[in-house]
This record gives C-alpha cells, structure tokens and sequence, in this order.
C-alpha cells in the first residue's frame, strides 16, 4: 500500500442522542427512525459539495427496523413496502444523496467487525470524500467525517508493518479525531497525524 497524505476538513459524531433533523422536509423527516436521523444529522454536519464521493458503512444497519419487519411478517405473512424500502443496508445514503440531488453515486460497505476501518479506509482512497458510519445495535451512533488527498495534509496513510494491535472501533476513531489517540490502527493500515 502506497502512503497518502490527506487532510480531515470536518467531522461529526453523535451517540445515544436525539439528532435535530428538522431541516429535513416534514415529509421526509417522518419516515425517519433514530438511526436515518443520526445519519443525516453527521452527514449534514460536514457535507459541502456534490464534487465529494459518498462512503456508507453499517454493520447491522437499522435493526429496529429489521426487527419491526421479522415481526409483521410472521404476523400479518408480508410486509410493508415502504418499510422494507426503509430498512435496506443503503437507505439512509439513499435518502442524503436524493435530498442533494447527488448524482455522483456511493459506496455502502458492510464489513462485520471492520466495517468502520473499512469504510474510513475507502473515504480516503477515494480522493474527496464524505464517510458516514452509522449503526444501532449497541445504542444509536453515527459519525460522519468529510476528508481530502492533499500533499499539505495534515494525516498520513500507511501500511500497518508491524502488525500493532488494531484500535480501530467507533470509539477509537472519535478518540483519534478528538485528537486523544495518536494513531488509528486497523489490521492492514494505520493512520496517524503528521507533526508540522
């Protein structure tokens, strides 16, 4: 893996708290559970251009939702379209990249315990890009993180040589973000700040 330089122009997180989303059109907005709320309220936070690629990463995605659906399946023998519209992996991207009118496209990744290093690691291969975590098994979080390739960056990408021990959760990331870690560690890369 080749090294890059890049920069983190802004980030947002929220976690087991209700997200303000009320510049969201009513009609919108009330087709949204905790956790499409969570997901726009960080992607709305850093969002500035349609010029950025979108990056997606969920676990579990909304299980709530999931859950709702097993259930009225097995009670009612279907489901509501509208809910099972709402509870793909990709809805909440979805839903940002049509309020926005982006054309551009997105990833959705969903990589089991490595999806946030996965999808961090895809935000910034992807040149100018906007990474969006969200998930709610374990309380609703959400971090949203709007990052730039640029030779004056202030963070570099590399290959994890040593084989450190990975810290790369939702909670290490806020932690490396806040400027409270030194490095993110995933198995094959690792992310740390450069001293300027």
């Amino acid at each position: 893996m080749k090294e890059v330089i890049f920069d983190i122009k802004k980030y947002s997180y929220i976690k087991d708290e209700e997200a303000d989303v009320s510049f969201i059109p009513m009609m919108i907005r009330r087709k949204l559970d905790k956790f499409g709320r969570v997901a726009l309220y960080t992607l709305y936070k850093v969002y500035e251009s349609a010029d950025s690629d979108l990056v997606f990463a969920s676990e579990y995605g909304d299980v709530e939702r999931v859950v709702k659906l097993i259930n009225q399946r097995n009670e009612e023998g279907e489901v509501s379209p509208a809910g099972f519209s709402s509870s793909v992996h990709n809805a909440s991207i979805g839903l940002f990249s049509m309020l926005e009118k982006n054309t551009k496209g997105y990833n959705a990744i969903s990589a089991g315990k490595k999806t946030i290093a996965a999808g961090f690691l895809e935000s910034v291969l992807s040149n100018n890009a906007v990474f969006c975590y969200a998930e709610s098994l374990d309380g609703i979080k959400s971090i949203s993180v709007s990052v730039i390739q640029n030779d004056d960056g202030r963070y570099i990408l590399s290959e994890n040589r040593e084989n450190g021990p990975s810290c790369d959760t939702y909670e290490n990331l806020i932690e490396f973000l806040d400027g409270k870690r030194d490095l993110f560690i995933s198995d094959s890369y690792k992310i740390q700040r450069i001293a300027k």
